[in-house]
């Protein structure tokens, strides 16, 4: 088989396992894509394992403003609660393919197991309804000696505007490199914001024990050196189209029209994509219960409206960078966003820029100049 007609095919097999992803009728086009809601964001969260295994999130979140947006959510939640198998069923049918792709590349054994799916309402601190699929991914990391190399898996991955990637390690474990340079790094964590479109190989995270030093050939630019092979291209290409639909999944699945639903199915995993920690094996019995997310990996909208939230929905811009540590310049991207989302409203205070909650009704953004300046 030629390497044209293999990346055509595999290609062709993700688009067709796609296009009917909104629904487990395929035969009709009904299901999620219908089901009248639209996300707002999406979290692909990976916690990798010392044996290279990884748990995998992806939760699609969806602002609940309105009563129609809160039905259609509900009926979301009573039929994934009902029966969440079809979900589920789909989305691991998907991701056996992606799985397959990768083990080609790798030639690592590969499996998807464990899937499931919820559904749950989340203050953040606004009403989140978050739609959640959760799996593992055996043998996802090369394990290389004591060290793990992530990422030749999802070589080649698309992230839109409005997803995340976040990729979290065991502990014991420190980042040795990370190819391409991350959104932000943690202590046990990195986060990569959309849009971004990865390279060839890439993302690459080398990680090894907490006493490892990088050696003294290994470049201090941040890029892990080379203890590997890099994921062959038409692989990489292949599984950038398998994670680029996964993603887009959610996009067709959540839809909103009106607000009218349909309570047909959607596809995405269960867990907490915000921390592997919060959704510890479960399923569609759950789904309506209403969590608080792990502080730690909330995305950085989130983190500036539970700040607001704690100050009792004001406070100012420049606090909002010293009390998270950003810059002046990622504040005020962050904060254009949630403005231009309608979570934020801005205006000027002699010369601070300040920030509140909509239902406060402090001001408006036409007379802020956040976007330019964080304030003094």
């Amino acid at each position: 088989m030629n390497r044209s007609f293999l990346v055509a095919s595999l290609a062709c097999v993700l688009l067709v396992a796609v296009a009917p992803a909104a629904g487990v009728s395929g035969g009709d086009g009904s299901g999620f894509a219908q089901q009248g809601i639209d996300t707002d964001d999406v979290l692909m969260s990976i916690t990798i394992e010392e044996d290279g295994d990884a748990v995998w999130e992806i939760e699609y979140r969806t602002r609940l403003e309105t009563d129609d947006d809160e039905q259609a959510f509900a009926e979301l939640q009573s039929a994934v609660e009902s029966d969440p198998d079809p979900y589920a069923g789909r989305f691991h049918d998907r991701m056996n393919t992606t799985a397959s792709a990768a083990e080609n590349a790798t030639g690592r054994e590969m499996a998807i197991t464990d899937m499931t799916v919820s559904a749950e309402n989340r203050t953040l601190p606004q009403e989140y309804g978050v739609l959640t699929y959760r799996f593992r991914w055996s043998n996802f990391a090369a394990v290389d000696g004591d060290r793990l190399v992530v990422g030749d898996a999802i070589g080649g991955l698309f992230l839109d505007d409005e997803t995340a990637l976040l990729i979290s390690w065991p502990e014991g474990y420190d980042i040795i490199g990370a190819s391409p340079e991350p959104t932000e790094t943690r202590a046990d964590a990195v986060v990569y914001n959309g849009p971004l479109d990865f390279g060839g190989g890439e993302p690459r995270i080398e990680l090894g024990p907490s006493t490892d030093t990088p050696p003294d050939d290994a470049p201090d630019n941040g890029e892990p050196s080379d203890t590997g092979g890099s994921l062959p291209g038409w692989t990489s290409i292949a599984v950038l189209v398998v994670a680029l639909l996964a993603a887009a999944g959610a996009f067709l699945a959540y839809r909103r029209r009106g607000g009218r639903a349909d309570t047909t199915e959607p596809d995405a995993e269960d867990g907490t994509a915000d921390g592997a920690d919060g959704a510890d094996g479960a399923d569609g019995g759950n789904a309506g219960a209403t969590a608080q997310p792990d502080e730690e990996l909330l995305s950085n909208e989130e983190q500036v409206l539970q700040l607001i939230e704690a100050e009792g929905g004001r406070v100012k811009q420049q606090t909002i960078a010293e009390e998270l540590g950003w810059t002046d310049a990622k504040t005020s991207q962050v904060t254009k966003k949630l403005r231009e989302r309608g979570d934020l409203e801005g205006f000027r205070l002699g010369r601070e820029n300040v920030l509140s909650l909509p239902e406060n009704g402090d001001g408006s953004d036409s007379d802020s100049d956040s976007d330019s300046e964080t304030g003094t």
